[in-house]
């Protein structure tokens, strides 16, 4: 009976996996077949009556809306930078800064694609930077495959921290407890992808003369992420070490190890937006973020929320679930769409008064922003409703029984694989969060390790996952063009992908080990 109940609690999530791998649906289609069988399962065999299952459904909206609320306000300031001119800028100043064509590849497809990532996501820097690694003299493979491992590390705080905010939610963590030490983790994803890129870009030889750089930058970023963690500053912990990074390596290109004339393509003055300007939104959304967690503005901002409340539920087997006074709260101070949204106001107003500012830009940034997510934001509302109902039916607590079976260290070794699958299968580390959260919270509190490490463990391989993803070499392959195939962009991408994750397994094995919690 046991066996049986494992495989009814694992259907959904086989079938959201067959439907995308085997059958080639789109997301949405996938999540919704999946979602039916959670809840025919739940109904079943795990005693979850109408009111349950409506309850949990309705919880996995609200969860949805706070995610996707973070990603339309940021696609929008993305789409409506890049509809000003302010993105070609950005990246003609990178593209102009070094003739060097190693550094070069790690300021496009390592520093500046996290940058991007940051403010973006959604395959953007792939988008953005495979064709100037191609202009820049890479070939089209090369190009593709560095800019998909090499913004891989930037994903989890990526898209002003939605897959971060996502597996905090799921998992039942304060984004204050997990943040910093998920944060000093991921110095090691940072800095193989970053050696990563430097072997696609130049083979052993360009390991050997990037990695003292390569180490350098990537302890400033890893240590800069930590401290905006620490101040509460999640939402920008991908774009401001992207950003330093750049301009780290941007001063490596000032000395005699990497200095290269660079060569001419364009002529930074005839832009119509200086860089200066063309950076103005995205320094005006660093300062709102920090400004929103200093402890007198969060304290008289506290009050300003909007959540449900959710009443405590029990299934007919006698699984509860406790009671939420205010489940995923949106903060109107704190929470990152209001900043983003904030930040492309103020955008508007010294654009004007400049005469920077393009008529219609808001609209098109708008009708940008719906093509780009409607589809995503259908399957990640499916999907969290599909993972609410696992959760509070039970039938994640009997996936964690399962697991039990593994142990705590070979659990431990392969629960960034779990976030890695997920995110591979998606295309989102955000889906593989939802998708995979409640079986690593129950196997978390099954095996008696730590929770934070275990979401760890989730995210950072789901971050590198979604990196490696075919949705992510279709996307290169449809930018870049020249007659090649997303399989031999995915031969080239994968390895890397999967010797981080590795790494990455063993780095979670090695502090649950130490007893680190």
């Amino acid at each position: 009976m046991f066996l049986i109940r494992v495989l009814v609690a694992a259907a959904p999530v086989l079938a959201l996996l067959g439907g995308i791998l085997w059958l080639r649906w789109r997301a949405f289609r996938a999540a919704a077949l999946a979602w039916l069988i959670a809840v025919t399962g739940a109904t079943a065999l795990f005693g979850a009556g109408p009111v349950l299952l409506a309850s949990a459904s309705a919880k996995g909206l609200s969860l949805a809306l706070l995610v996707m609320l973070i990603v339309w306000a940021a696609v929008f300031l993305y789409s409506l930078a890049d509809d000003l001119g302010a993105v070609k800028v950005i990246a003609r100043k990178i593209m102009s800064s070094t003739g060097d064509p190693l550094l070069l590849a790690l300021l496009l497809a390592w520093t500046f694609s996290g940058f991007m990532q940051g403010i973006a996501g959604f395959g953007v820097p792939v988008a953005v930077v495979a064709p100037l690694m191609v202009l820049a003299g890479f070939s089209p493979v090369r190009a593709i495959a560095a800019a998909m491992i090499g913004h891989s590390w930037a994903i989890t705080f990526g898209s002003m921290g939605s897959s971060f905010f996502t597996i905090g939610l799921v998992m039942g963590l304060d984004g204050a407890g997990l943040g910093p030490p998920l944060a000093l983790m991921f110095f090691l994803p940072i800095l193989l992808t970053g050696l990563s890129v430097a072997h696609i870009a130049a083979g052993w030889s360009g390991v050997r003369r990037a990695a003292p750089l390569v180490l350098v930058a990537a302890a400033a970023m890893d240590a800069l992420m930590w401290l905006l963690n620490v101040l509460g500053a999640a939402p920008v912990s991908s774009m401001l070490p992207g950003l330093l990074g750049t301009l780290i390596l941007w001063g490596a290109g000032r000395t005699s190890l990497y200095k290269a004339p660079a060569a001419p393509n364009h002529d930074l003055r005839s832009d119509r937006l200086s860089f200066r300007w063309a950076f103005l939104p995205y320094a005006l959304l660093t300062v709102f973020s920090i400004t929103a967690q200093v402890p007198a503005v969060k304290a008289h901002a506290s009050g300003l929320r909007f959540a449900l409340a959710y009443p405590a539920q029990t299934t007919a087997q006698g699984f509860a679930v406790s009671a939420s006074a205010a489940y995923a709260p949106i903060q109107l101070v704190g929470h990152p769409a209001p900043l983003l949204l904030l930040s492309a106001l103020v955008t508007f107003l010294v654009y004007s008064r400049r005469d920077l500012w393009k008529p219609g830009a808001a609209g098109r940034a708008w009708q940008a922003t719906v093509r780009q997510t409607t589809g995503t934001t259908v399957a990640v509302s499916l999907m969290v409703m599909m993972a609410l109902v696992i959760a509070d039916s039970g039938m994640a607590a009997v996936l964690a029984q399962a697991a039990e079976t593994l142990g705590r260290r070979l659990y431990l070794l392969a629960a960034p694989f779990i976030g890695l699958l997920g995110a591979f299968v998606t295309g989102s580390n955000t889906n593989s969060n939802v998708m995979f959260g409640p079986l690593q919270l129950y196997a978390s509190r099954a095996l008696a390790l730590s929770t934070v490490l275990v979401a760890a463990a989730q995210t950072l391989g789901g971050s590198i996952g979604s990196g490696v993803a075919p949705d992510k070499a279709l996307i290169g392959v449809s930018v870049v063009g020249q007659g090649i195939g997303e399989g031999e962009v995915m031969r080239h991408a994968l390895p890397y992908g999967l010797l981080c994750v590795l790494v990455i397994g063993l780095q979670v094995l090695v502090v649950g080990i130490l007893g680190v919690r």
